[in-house]
């Protein structure tokens, strides 16, 4: 038997009464049409959880078309012509079977995009990756906050499979080899700190910094990565006056989100069990530098509400580390609160957001905050006198440093208007001695310090009369006066600063006149602009006006001679 007749005997030509097919081509036809709509007009969300399925459905579902619309137009094609088909091809049931896998098909994308979503996991894991890079490299808004959603979904199993970090790491330390998957989950959250993300999630998102810490927390995954992706969401909100951080620490409070604050303190109340494991610049609360610099007193009022949040999340354990690196970087922060006060300028427009004092008000207002809250943790405080008070690591030395830079940037202000007063003696000197908290071990420890500091400063210049130290001492003579015993040791106000106020006048004393001659502009520089020097009597001569009488008031303080003056 040839092949001619073996072809005769099994096929035969199916007329078209005998086939009756449950998807024809108009049908097909139709679904075709349909899922070019639906993928052409899909969210982003449906998307992408379509591209990181285990089987990835696009090409899955477009490829199956294909092949069944060759197969459904062959069939119609022998029907219509009587081309021979062989009998165990019935078209009937290649129809059927067609038909079953498209419904299967849709099935399993009703399933990943609607009832069960993709996980991470091995399966899954290049394809998390490699949609985050794609979506994120795009910039697209829309794309990057379906992105961050689902993320979120899956946070609690991205981080799991992070591979864990060392606080420190040796030179003979052995390299860890990766699986893939931990290799896709490092590499994935290493994404998540791209700017434009970040500022998208800012905006849009906010709670996505905070639910990652929460699950880091949560799992006890303290050294997962997202230590810079929080930093530069942080960034972004505070640079954003409508963000969520300003919302929850805005100043009138915002009713139950202003008490709760629910993102401040989910990122920032936790922060001290993830700092450890902080690498370079990637601490939410180190903005020392650029970013303090330009900000204004609103933005200074959130960034000391979430430092708050910091110091409340640290103290909440049994004994609060206060030589944590968070304090560290707070203190360093503030000090660009009091960076300004020397700048006369930026004073013409009392109410203006940028000005210095209500920058300096909102970071008194913190320090005497985080005094309280160290008094009542039963915070160590020590001193030795063998201490560089410079370099000193507990939190009295860092305070006192603090302090001792802010009054050499407030000393820049020399003027007989009242300005001079307000921000040397209002501003820096008197909360220095703060009320509420004056009598705390602490900041008695501070201001001891804080004398010698300055008193180092200054007797420095019998060796080497400098402008610093002369700032210090123009600064001291407008706050402190003349030494009067009768005042100084009697008046309670002045009860921590009379010993500086008569070292620093015997000095003046002893010295003014001696410097005068070397090194006239430094003498000319230590003295504020309501103190003269008077040549011919040897005396320095203060001048303050009686806004009641109007007669100047004149206060008096004798010298002695030059040092290597003759004596008549």
């Amino acid at each position: 038997m040839n092949l001619s007749q073996w072809w005769d005997q099994n096929s035969a030509v199916v007329a078209r009464a005998d086939y009756t097919p449950l998807l024809d081509i108009s049908g097909f036809l139709g679904i075709l049409a349909f899922s070019v709509a639906v993928f052409t007009l899909t969210s982003p969300k449906f998307q992408i959880r379509q591209a990181t399925a285990i089987i990835s459905f696009r090409p899955l579902f477009f490829g199956t078309l294909l092949i069944s619309a060759v197969i459904t137009f062959a069939i119609e094609a022998g029907v219509l012509y009587g081309v021979r088909i062989p009998n165990f091809l019935s078209p009937n049931t290649i129809n059927y079977l067609i038909t079953a896998a498209i419904a299967i098909l849709i099935l399993y994308w009703m399933k990943i995009c609607f009832i069960s979503p993709p996980r991470f996991s091995q399966f899954t894991a290049k394809h998390f990756f490699q949609q985050t890079y794609v979506h994120i490299a795009n910039g697209s808004k829309e794309e990057m906050l379906a992105l961050a959603r689902e993320i979120m979904r899956e946070a609690p199993r991205l981080i799991r499979h992070t591979p864990r970090t060392k606080r420190h790491h040796f030179e003979d330390d052995k390299p860890v080899k990766l699986s893939s998957l931990q290799t896709h989950a490092h590499y994935l959250t290493a994404l998540l700190s791209d700017t434009r993300f970040c500022d998208t999630v800012a905006k849009e998102i906010p709670s996505f910094p905070a639910h990652m810490v929460e699950v880091a927390i949560e799992l006890e995954r303290y050294d997962a990565p997202i230590q810079l992706m929080v930093k530069r969401t942080v960034i972004a909100m505070l640079n954003n006056p409508g963000s969520a951080l300003f919302v929850e620490n805005e100043w009138l409070g915002q009713g139950f989100i202003g008490n709760a604050k629910p993102i401040s303190r989910a990122i920032f109340g936790n922060w001290y069990l993830l700092e450890g494991y902080e690498m370079g610049l990637e601490a939410p609360l180190d903005l020392d530098f650029p970013y303090a610099r330009s900000w204004d007193t609103d933005t200074w009022r959130v960034y000391f509400g979430i430092a708050r949040e910091y110091v409340r999340g640290l103290t909440s354990v049994r004994r609060a580390n206060w030589d944590a690196r968070g304090i560290q970087h707070i203190l360093q922060t503030a000090e660009k609160a009091y960076g300004q006060l020397g700048d006369l300028k930026k004073y013409e427009d009392t109410f203006s957001p940028y000005n210095p004092t209500w920058h300096a008000k909102e970071a008194n207002d913190f320090i005497k905050d985080l005094v309280k809250a160290f008094d009542e943790s039963n915070g160590w405080v020590d001193f030795d006198r063998r201490d560089d008070f410079r370099y000193g690591h507990d939190l009295s030395s860092r305070l006192a440093a603090l302090l001792f830079e802010t009054i050499f940037v407030a000393a820049q202000v020399n003027t007989k208007e009242f300005r001079m007063w307000d921000v040397q003696h209002n501003t820096v000197w008197s909360p220095i001695g703060m009320n509420e908290v004056k009598d705390t071990k602490i900041m008695k420890m501070v201001r001891r310090k804080l004398r010698r500091m300055i008193w180092n400063e200054i007797v420095r210049m019998d060796d080497f009369p400098n402008y610093k130290g002369a700032a210090y001492v123009r600064f001291c003579l407008n706050v402190l006066g003349f030494y009067d015993e009768s005042v100084h040791r009697n008046d309670t106000l002045e009860r921590d600063s009379w010993p500086l106020t008569k070292v620093l006048a015997e000095w003046v004393k002893k010295n003014y006149q001696t410097i005068a001659i070397s090194h006239p502009p430094v003498a000319e520089a230590m003295l504020p602009a309501n103190i003269e020097y008077d040549r011919e009597a040897q005396k320095l001569v203060r001048t303050q006006d009686d806004t009641l009488t109007g007669v100047p008031r004149l206060k008096t303080f004798a010298l002695d001679p030059p040092i290597d003056a003759p004596t008549e």
